[in-house]
């Protein structure tokens, strides 16, 4: 799973399928896991031992603790399934803890 920090760049690295060359045209689509929520975001890739995805703008949609499955094609050839999940800036991923994303479980 790959995580994603609200307000940051959403900069992501992958190992796929099958590796692109920088003149292939990819889509990038997102599907909200408790909805009918689709996205396709624009992004720009570059490619080295890892392929390197960057989400130029920040979906409106995102939310935090928000998880998408997230599918990256080549025309109709599948590159790499996998899942994305929204956290708060500064989110130790180590030691997560959920009452840290939101300010309903903090105690006064």
């Amino acid at each position: 799973m790959k995580v994603l920090f609200l307000n940051t760049p959403l900069v992501f690295s992958l190992i796929p399928r099958i590796y692109p060359i920088e003149s292939d045209n990819l889509t990038l689509t997102l599907r909200k896991e408790t909805g009918s929520t689709i996205l396709t975001p624009e992004f720009t890739f570059t490619v080295g031992q890892k392929l390197q995805i960057t989400i130029t703008a920040q979906p409106a949609q995102f939310k935090i603790l928000d998880k998408f499955e997230f599918e990256l094609k080549r025309d109709d050839e599948i590159l790499y399934l996998g899942k994305i999940q929204i956290l708060k800036e500064g989110t130790n991923i180590q030691n997560f803890n959920y009452a840290e994303q939101n300010e309903r479980f903090t105690y006064k």
